[in-house]
């Protein structure tokens, strides 16, 4: 039997993450929003604004990249970005 943990942002801590990793369980954790973030996905922020400019429609371009924070994380970890345009009023990288 496989085991995934999922959780939200306020259990992505390194304890929990180099407990998952130590014992091969597979895990995805939301990350909370950060200016560094939005600075990793800003060229897909602006792919999906064209992309929305273009079609009219909401707009979603993901990006993989390797991050690590600057103090509480002892490594680096592989994170998928996803960079939306909804509309003017609801714009947001995650």
């Amino acid at each position: 039997m496989d085991i995934v943990l999922r959780a939200d942002s306020g259990f992505c801590r390194e304890e929990l993450m180099v407990w998952c990793e130590a014992n091969r369980i597979d895990h995805a954790f939301g990350l909370a929003r950060n200016q560094r973030l939005g600075k990793i996905i800003g060229a897909q922020m602006h792919q999906a604004h064209l992309q929305h400019q273009t079609t009219g429609k909401p707009a979603r371009v993901s990006a993989q990249f390797s991050y690590q924070t600057r103090k509480s994380w002892s490594c680096a970890r592989p994170v998928v970005g996803k960079a939306e345009y909804l509309d003017k009023a609801r714009t947001r990288a995650s």
